[in-house]
C-alpha cells in the first residue's frame, strides 16, 4: 500500500474554520469558563445559565453544587465509585480567601468566603457559612458555590476573542463589613 496515495485526500482538505475548530475540540458534555484574564476556572456538566440562581440576593448568582471531598484510600488499587448525578463540577485555579467577608444589605448579613482567579484575583465566586443555614456545624460549606454572573467567559467566546457584554459586570449596592 503507497501511504502517499491513500493519505493524498486528507492533506488536500481545507484547514477548519475557528468556529469548526471549538466545535471539534470541545466536549458535548462538559463546559469549561475563563476568567475575564482568560485563566481556566471551571469545569461543568451543566452550563451556568441552567443553573438555578438565587433569588433572594441582589447578585443573582449562580447555585453550583459541588463534589463530595475525596474520601479514605481506595483498597486494593480500585477507585471509589462516585454515587450517580447529573451534575458535576469543579473549581479550577481558584483560591480560596482565608478569612471569610461579610456582607450587609437590607436583608441582614452573609459570612461569605471568597473564591477568586488564581491568576488576576478577581472574585468569580464564594461559599457561604454553615450557621446561616440554622446547622450546628461551623465553618465553610463545601458542597456548594454561588458563581458570580459576569465573571466567567465560556472557552468558545474567550478563543473567538468576544468581549463579555457591557452590561455583565456591576455594582451590586451592598454594604461590607470586616470582621
Amino acid at each position: 500500500m503507497d501511504i502517499t496515495a491513500s493519505s493524498r485526500a486528507y492533506f488536500a482538505m481545507p484547514s477548519p474554520t475557528p468556529s469548526e475548530k471549538i466545535s471539534l475540540a470541545a466536549s458535548s458534555t462538559v463546559y469549561t469558563y475563563h476568567c475575564l484574564c482568560t485563566h481556566l476556572l471551571l469545569a461543568t456538566s451543566t452550563p451556568l445559565n441552567a443553573l438555578p440562581t438565587r433569588k433572594n440576593a441582589l447578585d443573582a448568582a449562580h447555585i453550583m453544587p459541588l463534589p463530595p471531598p475525596p474520601t479514605a484510600a481506595p483498597t486494593k488499587g480500585r477507585p471509589t465509585p462516585l454515587p450517580p448525578t447529573d451534575h458535576y463540577g469543579l473549581l479550577l485555579s481558584t483560591r480560596l480567601d482565608g478569612r471569610p467577608e461579610m456582607v450587609t444589605s437590607d436583608d441582614g448579613f452573609e459570612k461569605r468566603y471568597l473564591q477568586r482567579c488564581g491568576r488576576c484575583g478577581l472574585v468569580v465566586g464564594y461559599q457561604l457559612d454553615w450557621q446561616q443555614f440554622g446547622a450546628e456545624r461551623e465553618g465553610r460549606r463545601e458542597d456548594v458555590v454561588y458563581l458570580l454572573p459576569g465573571g466567567f467567559v465560556t472557552t468558545s467566546e474567550m478563543v473567538m476573542g468576544k468581549a463579555p457584554s457591557e452590561g455583565a459586570i456591576g455594582m451590586v449596592s451592598v454594604k461590607e463589613v470586616k470582621v
